[in-house]
């Protein structure tokens, strides 16, 4: 039981230490806000270190694809470090460009296909 508690801590501590650049950018950029509810301001930290994780994740495997190889451990802390600042500030955006998207896809498919096509009322 000791054996797999000791496991378990030590898979936290390494996950932990995994997010440290990403909550590191995302304290920075918090730094700088002004007038920032703690709410808000706890959100916006867990929105930046979040999507710099799973960017990061994306980052590496691109690397991987396109030059067979892993990143140095040093470029990979600095774009998650550098991902987490920008990552809340871009949160927004990106949520409101795919909710616009996403609200627009009922016209487009009937603008595609001539079937679904509203008839004007004469």
């Amino acid at each position: 039981m000791d054996k797999h508690l000791h496991d378990a801590g030590a898979a936290l501590i390494v996950f932990l230490i995994g997010l440290l650049p990403a909550a590191l950018g995302a304290a920075v950029s918090l730094a700088y806000e002004q007038a920032l509810t703690w709410r808000t301001g706890c959100m916006q930290f867990v929105v930046g270190v979040t999507v710099s994780y799973f960017a990061k994740l994306a980052f590496i495997a691109a690397c991987a694809f396109y030059w067979h190889t892993a990143p140095d451990p040093y470029v990979e802390q600095a774009v998650t470090f550098t991902l987490g600042m920008i990552a809340f500030k871009a949160a927004p955006r990106f949520r409101d460009g795919v909710i616009e998207l996403v609200v627009g896809i009922p016209d487009a498919l009937r603008n595609a296909v001539p079937f679904l096509r509203r008839k004007d009322p004469q």
